[in-house]
């Protein structure tokens, strides 16, 4: 049985759906669902949404009020129930033809000597450029294991380039948002799919070693540069031969109005759930599995225009450094946690290791007088940023650290106390001239 729940749906001004807040009838909080297909702007506008639900919630409103509240909030549709969460999932994985004209709009059509080298890259490609070597795995003295890792030819990373050369690798698709793509059973991509599958993997290799490997083997980025070189010759023809080798993707058409939403999403408008690995949003998981995104770049870095947080993925997010020291005696500890941090994991960490260092981070005359305090005042400088920066939007990579409670109500933290009144002590001893 199912349980009704209630969203409201929120649009740019250019009438690009952003995403959807929810709430089920016996829930006591609010979710947030971004739209997966949505572009970058859209994205960095649902961050803010996010934000919004959630200072609406702190107000005390119950979440059936924070929805009617902001539903009066303009570009936001009236409170609308459903039959469940799974229809508000499926409306957020609706693609439209916006969305693949918005990727197709990412291809350079004028650098005519890109598309020329990213014909010759491919037609040089050789059986030994798609039989990738692998390297390491091996044990070395210690008995430490090398990480396996890919040997790409020259071949290769030269069509890697070609691709981002013709801007087939772009950040106006969030492929770490969506499941990865499979080759359909027809071999055939829709160009906007082939630049969903591109962007995919050439930045999916920096964070999953292999993923160009496994797309070479499926016959994918072949499929990739097969479906780009057909729009580049004859974007109208190529359009027309993808739709007819995936005849049900045609249907997918516009986003259903949410005013007229109270059932899930008729089946032809969105895509049904899609295993791990193939991303959600692409056209080809309608019809079947869809060509697994390698990642976006060898040689280019991740996009650094939005930031994550690299625990749980969320954004915005700020690059700090917390850590901790222990100093026992003549042994002393040291251990620093950096990188780009969300609002909520960055106080998780920041909580977790000043409370450490206060704990066991005076235990030597060293650390007592230098290395504790310096840690806690790097510490709390690092966290300001932190705070500075607004609750985080939906995550991406996984579960998002619970801060729990503030440090000064940890009694952990108290322990300082003990070498602190020693030192005091001795101060006072000495100044009275009792040694």
């Amino acid at each position: 049985m199912t349980n009704p729940v209630h969203y409201i749906s929120v649009t740019a001004p250019d009438g690009e759906v952003i995403g959807y807040a929810w709430a089920a009838a016996d829930a006591d909080d609010v979710e947030w669902v971004n739209r997966r297909a949505s572009s970058s702007s859209a994205y960095d506008a649902g961050t803010q949404w996010y934000g919004r639900v959630r200072e609406a919630r702190e107000r005390g409103l119950t979440p059936l009020g924070v929805l009617h509240l902001l539903s009066h909030e303009p570009g936001v549709g009236p409170v609308t129930e459903t039959t469940g969460a799974d229809a508000v999932e499926e409306l957020a994985r609706i693609v439209t033809p916006a969305d693949d004209q918005r990727l197709l709009a990412q291809l350079d059509r004028d650098d005519a000597e890109a598309w020329r080298e990213l014909a010759d890259a491919f037609d040089a490609l050789t059986d030994d450029d798609r039989d990738v070597e692998w390297g390491g795995g091996q044990k070395s003295p210690s008995g430490a294991v090398h990480v396996p890792f890919p040997k790409y030819s020259e071949g290769v990373f030269r069509a890697v380039d070609a691709l981002q050369r013709v801007g087939a690798v772009t950040p106006e698709h969030r492929w770490m948002d969506n499941p990865m793509p499979t080759l359909p059973p027809e071999g055939a991509l829709r160009p906007a799919d082939a630049v969903r599958a591109a962007t995919a993997v050439v930045r999916g290799e920096k964070f999953c070693d292999g993923t160009i490997d496994n797309a070479l083997k499926t016959g994918l980025l072949d499929a990739v540069a097969d479906s780009l070189r057909a729009w580049y010759t004859d974007p109208r023809a190529a359009q027309h031969a993808a739709r007819h080798a995936a005849e049900p993707d045609v249907q997918r058409a516009k986003q259903p109005d949410a005013q007229s939403v109270t059932q899930p999403v008729p089946q032809p408008t969105a895509q049904p759930p899609s295993p791990v690995g193939a991303p959600a949003g692409s056209a080809q998981s309608e019809r079947g599995p869809v060509p697994r995104l390698p990642h976006a770049d060898l040689p280019e870095p991740p996009d650094p225009s939005l930031p994550m947080c690299r625990f749980c993925g969320g954004s915005p997010a700020a690059d700090v450094a917390f850590r901790a020291h222990r100093g026992l005696l003549v042994v002393m500890g040291f251990r620093k946690t950096d990188g780009p941090m969300c609002m909520t994991c960055g106080l998780a960490v920041y909580r977790a290791l000043t409370t450490h260092t206060l704990a066991w981070g005076w235990w030597s005359p060293l650390s007592l007088f230098l290395f504790a305090p310096l840690t806690l005042v790097r510490n709390v400088l690092a966290v300001r940023k932190v705070k500075r920066l607004p609750a985080p939007g939906p995550g991406t990579l996984g579960p998002r650290y619970d801060p729990g409670v503030p440090v000064r109500r940890r009694p952990r933290a108290y322990i300082a106390l003990i070498p602190v009144l020693w030192v005091l002590f001795m101060i006072v001893t000495g100044l009275s001239g009792g040694v």
